[in-house]
């Protein structure tokens, strides 16, 4: 379902940026031009996609940044997602077929995960961003720069606990065999997860991209 916006919302102002500046090291920030492009006339796929979003009752607004917001920054059908099955802790863009996926990740795997593990569901999805104009360390294109990637930083459970990336991952317990179990599923819906135990850069979340590499180590 949509969501309304008011009048002075974050890309009205032209401000690509401001939602995305607590990420964590993925990569290096690129800075986008301050001016919002036209919205594209959207394709047949693009209606296919958001109607589905419709369908899945998933909370967004479409996004109108043009084709592109910055030199490699390309997001196909952007949209800003309040929230997919589960809430976000704070709003993200990303391309449709980003959430679409996302959503079917959080309904088939993270929320059952939770259930078995801890007898509950999951109120909220903690994430450090989605949509973000940049390259990586290696000098290519992020797939934050598409909207096809999510730092995914932990949840909140219905009764309020906090299962944390950073401070749970490598703890004995519960909290760590839900984590681990829900990076070795996210293998099957995304090409390339990163974790705490890929590199430094994530020991405080998982990176889940649609991007065109593929890796993931728990596969």
């Amino acid at each position: 379902m949509k969501f309304s916006l008011p009048p002075n919302s974050f890309f009205r102002r032209g401000a690509v940026l401001g939602m995305v500046l607590a990420l964590g090291a993925c990569a290096s920030h690129v800075t986008p031009p301050t001016t919002t492009a036209p919205a594209p006339v959207l394709s047949h796929n693009e209606k296919q996609c958001l109607a589905e979003l419709d369908r899945l009752g998933v909370r967004y607004q479409s996004e109108p940044m043009g084709a592109s917001a910055g030199p490699g920054c390309l997001v196909q059908n952007p949209v800003r997602v309040i929230a997919a099955t589960v809430p976000f802790n704070r709003s993200a863009v990303a391309a449709c077929q980003f959430v679409i996926k996302f959503d079917n990740f959080e309904q088939q795997v993270i929320r059952p995960l939770a259930k078995k593990y801890f007898g509950q569901d999951v109120k909220q999805i903690v994430h450090f961003g989605i949509y973000n104009c940049r390259a990586t360390k290696a000098g290519r294109e992020s797939e934050h720069a598409r909207g096809l990637a999510m730092d995914l930083a932990g949840f909140e459970l219905t009764d309020g606990t906090m299962i944390s990336v950073k401070h749970d991952w490598g703890k004995r317990g519960k909290a760590r065999d839900f984590l681990h179990a829900v990076a070795a599923q996210a293998c099957h819906y995304f090409n390339e997860v990163l974790d705490p135990d890929s590199d430094r850069d994530h020991l405080d979340h998982m990176h889940l991209d649609l991007g065109r590499y593929k890796l993931c180590v728990r596969r």
